[in-house]
């Protein structure tokens, strides 16, 4: 599936090496007890790995395609509105018998970074396109000018009126 086909609530399988094509929320990994290893050189230029774990109860759920689909069928998720902070996060997963789970940021794996050393993770799409953190964390760059540049600009504006 296209990353762009990706809608917020889809449950997306990333393989390893593979970049998150949106924010997600890890819900279980090849790995046990649901670590993930993480690059996140394309956000803040580290090429350490870091580590991200999904929440025990989240693991205890599902650990098939058909188990995590059917169990997370239903359930919502409620969180803070886009912002362009990498490293915080505030939600809640709230299932369908009415339990609540809170989110950590360590649950959240961000769109840009990619999957290392683990064979595959699952995650529900929190933002896609232009409102996750990347997009929104993104400046327009700036124009750099020399000054001579500068000074030639100026020369030939004073040229000109002369």
């Amino acid at each position: 599936m296209r990353s762009q086909d990706i809608q917020v609530g889809c449950i997306v399988k990333v393989k390893e090496n593979e970049f998150f094509p949106c924010d997600m929320l890890l819900l279980n990994s090849s790995i046990p007890k649901g670590i993930c290893y993480v690059e996140t050189k394309n956000l803040d230029g580290e090429t350490n790995l870091k580590h991200k774990q999904a929440d025990k109860r989240l693991i205890r759920m599902g650990k098939t395609d058909e188990e995590i689909a059917r169990v997370f069928n239903g359930c919502t998720i409620e969180c803070e509105k886009p912002n362009e902070f990498l490293y915080k996060f505030q939600g809640n997963v709230r299932f369908t018998d009415g339990a609540l789970l809170p989110l950590e940021p360590d649950m959240i794996l961000l769109r840009g970074s990619s999957l290392r050393n683990t064979e595959y993770v699952y995650g529900v799409a929190i933002f896609t396109g232009h409102e996750t953190k990347i997009m929104k964390n993104s400046t327009r760059a700036k124009a750099k000018k020399s000054s001579i540049e500068k000074s030639t600009n100026s020369y030939i504006i004073v040229t000109i009126f002369i």
